[in-house]
C-alpha cells in the first residue's frame, strides 16, 4: 500500500473520514481494493485498519449487511437513478450490526444526471455513520455539484515490475481454470497468449481472420467445455483488468485502446452462455465463433 492508502485506513479506523470520498485513478480494481479495505476500518470489530475479525470477513465475501455495491447493471451503460433512490433509502436508516453503513459506487462516472441530481441532498446533509464511496477513473466526468460535496483523493496503482504482473496474472489464470477440463498451466497460458495477439490484430486491423483464427486454434488445441471459458476469461479480464495485469501487456493496450468494454463483455457474456448451451453433438468451434462475432459486431 501507498502513505495515501495507510493514511486513508488510519483515518477511517478513528471514524474521521470524510462522510464522501471520492477515489480516482488508473486501475479501477486497485480502487475496489482500497475502498473495502476502508470498508473494513470503519467496520472491524478489533477497531483495527482491518483483520481477521467476522467484520472484515463478511465485508471480504461481500455479506455484510451494512456494506453495499452500486455499480452499472448489466445491459446498460449507467448508474439509474432507481439505483440510486434505493441506495439513499438505505443510507437514512442506521446500520444493521456494524459502525458504520457505507456505500461503494464503482464507475461513478457512470451515474446518470438524474441520480446524480438526486444524490445532491443526500451529500449535503448525510445521515449519522454512513460513508460514500465514489470510485472514478474519470473524476472530470462527475457533476462539479457531486465533486464540491466530496473530498476527492488521488489513488495511484501499486508499483510492481514486469516478473510479478506476469506471475501474478499466470496465478489467478490457473487459480480460475484449474477446474477446466484438458486444460494445463502451460496451456492456458500459452492459449491466452495467443489470444490476446489475435485480439490486438484484429483491433488494429479490423481483420476476420484474426478472430476467426482465434476460433481455430482454440477448437482444435483442447475442449470446447474449456475453450469458451477461456475465451470469456480473456474478454472479461480485458474489460475489467488494466493492461498491465494481463500476461501480454502490450497487446490488452492495444484491444482495449480500440475495442469498447462494452463490446468485450457482450462477447464474453456470449461465450459463457455457449459454454452452457454445450452437449454432446454442439458444435465446439461454430460456438466460439458466434461469441466472437460479437466483437465484430460491436465496432462502431
Amino acid at each position: 500500500m501507498t502513505r495515501v492508502d495507510d493514511l486513508l485506513l488510519d483515518t477511517a479506523r478513528r471514524g474521521e473520514l470524510h462522510h464522501a470520498v471520492i477515489l480516482h485513478g488508473p486501475s479501477a480494481p486497485t480502487l475496489s481494493t482500497l475502498a473495502l479495505r476502508i470498508a473494513r476500518a470503519l467496520n472491524c470489530i478489533e477497531r483495527t485498519t482491518g483483520d481477521d475479525c467476522l467484520a472484515c470477513r463478511k465485508i471480504e465475501k461481500g455479506t455484510h449487511p451494512d456494506v453495499h455495491m452500486v455499480g452499472v447493471d448489466e445491459n446498460r451503460k449507467l448508474i439509474a437513478v432507481e439505483q440510486i433512490r434505493e441506495m439513499i433509502g438505505g443510507a437514512a436508516h442506521r446500520p444493521y450490526e456494524g459502525r458504520t453503513k457505507v456505500f461503494i459506487v464503482a464507475a461513478a462516472e457512470a451515474i446518470s444526471t438524474a441520480g446524480a441530481n438526486a444524490m445532491l441532498k443526500t451529500l449535503e446533509e448525510p445521515g449519522r455513520d454512513t460513508v460514500f464511496l465514489l470510485l472514478t477513473r474519470a473524476p472530470d466526468l462527475l457533476l462539479p455539484t457531486i465533486r464540491s460535496r466530496a473530498q476527492s483523493i488521488a489513488i495511484a496503482p501499486p508499483v510492481i515490475d514486469s516478473d510479478e504482473r506476469a506471475s501474478d496474472a499466470l496465478r489467478r489464470l490457473r487459480d480460475e481454470l484449474l477446474s477446466l477440463p484438458g486444460l494445463s498451466e502451460e496451456d492456458a497460458s500459452r492459449l491466452t497468449r495467443s489470444i490476446l495477439a489475435r485480439l490486438s490484430q484484429w483491433a488494429g486491423s479490423r481483420d476476420t481472420g484474426a478472430l476467426l483464427g482465434i476460433a481455430s486454434e482454440l477448437s482444435s488445441e483442447t475442449e470446447p467445455r474449456a475453450a469458451l471459458p477461456l475465451l470469456a476469461t480473456v474478454l472479461r479480464d480485458l474489460a475489467s483488468r488494466e493492461p498491465e495485469a494481463m500476461l501480454d501487456p502490450g497487446a490488452a493496450a492495444t484491444v482495449r485502446d480500440s475495442i469498447p468494454i462494452e463490446t468485450l463483455l457482450r462477447a464474453a457474456h456470449t461465450s459463457l452462455r455457449n459454454a452452457q448451451r454445450l452437449t454432446v453433438n454442439a458444435d465446439g468451434r461454430l460456438l466460439l465463433e458466434q461469441a466472437l462475432c460479437a466483437l465484430a459486431g460491436g465496432r462502431g
